[in-house]
């Protein structure tokens, strides 16, 4: 606390409005708190996240707002969970989902009968698990590894639980969700997921809970893509919305680590508004919108 106490007054007496020393002072200290490195992400973007988080937890400067981070753990949480940027639902973006489970896969099917499916940077668990139901309407589950992982242990945590608003289910077709989600009736209040969502008419939302098959079948890490080993051969990575809050030099070096576990033939599958540049140099063809293929 002496040493946070410290920073912090170092932070206020250079500057309130995060420039120069003060900044550089803020991402060490957050960095040591957190262990999520603020220089990897847009500036702009870091910014604006530390401005409304010192509005919304009634912290006058940056300083105070380290030491309300330093002094409470449950604080601490939700801060980290804020600069993860966690917002996800189940097979979000259909049209691509569709395209996966239609060219993808089929190809993918072709080449190995055991795939084994990453999906990097899950948060709360939503995307691995529409993974896990197309492998399942495949017939290929059992024998598939479905690995999800993301830097926020409390999202992770909720992945495990496997319980999701209505809401984050809206896009799950109804003969899928007829099969592999389970309408829940109210779970014990310590069992749902944080924040609660209401209707328009004030009413909380449905609860869905995973199908235990489908639950069993994916292995969830808390990894930072940053600092981690990472495996090989994987026959599909699923890294989407990521990326866009990190520099040009930390997308460079996630995007080739990223690519060397693909194996020869592997697809990666990308967010909407990201771009691999230096694909030819990867050696990733590009043969759809927000699908990359390592070459063989």
């Amino acid at each position: 606390m002496q040493d946070s106490a410290r920073c912090s007054a170092r932070v206020d007496e250079c500057t309130y409005d995060l420039q120069g020393t003060s900044f550089r002072l803020l991402q060490k200290e957050i960095c040591r708190l957190t262990g999520i490195d603020l220089r990897l992400y847009k500036e702009n973007q870091v910014k604006r996240l530390l401005e409304s988080a010192r509005r919304r937890y009634n912290a006058e400067s940056f300083g105070q707002l380290l030491e309300r981070l330093d002094d409470d753990p449950g604080l601490l949480h939700r801060f980290k969970g804020r600069l993860s940027i966690n917002v996800s639902e189940f097979f979000r973006d259909a049209p691509r989902f569709e395209y996966l489970r239609s060219e993808v896969l089929p190809e993918l099917l072709r080449d190995n009968a055991r795939p084994r499916v990453w999906s990097a940077g899950c948060s709360v668990g939503c995307e691995p698990y529409s993974l896990a139901m197309l492998l399942a309407e495949e017939g290929v589950l059992e024998q598939a590894t479905v690995i999800g992982s993301d830097i926020d242990e409390e999202a992770v945590k909720r992945a495990y639980r496997a319980l999701y608003w209505e809401s984050e289910v809206r896009s799950v077709a109804p003969e899928l969700r007829g099969k592999y989600l389970i309408h829940e009736r109210r779970p014990p209040e310590d069992d749902m997921p944080e924040p609660l969502r209401r209707r328009s008419d004030g009413s909380l939302e449905g609860l869905y809970r995973v199908r235990e098959d489908i639950k069993r079948a994916v292995t969830f890490r808390v990894e930072d893509l940053f600092n981690c080993s990472y495996d090989r051969n994987f026959d599909l990575i699923v890294c989407r919305n990521v990326t866009i809050y990190f520099t040009e030099d930390a997308k460079r070096e996630l995007h080739r680590e990223i690519c060397s576990s693909l194996r020869p033939g592997g697809f990666l599958f990308v967010g909407g508004t990201e771009i691999i540049f230096q694909a030819e140099e990867l050696g990733l063809d590009n043969p759809a919108p927000f699908f990359y293929r390592r070459r063989a």
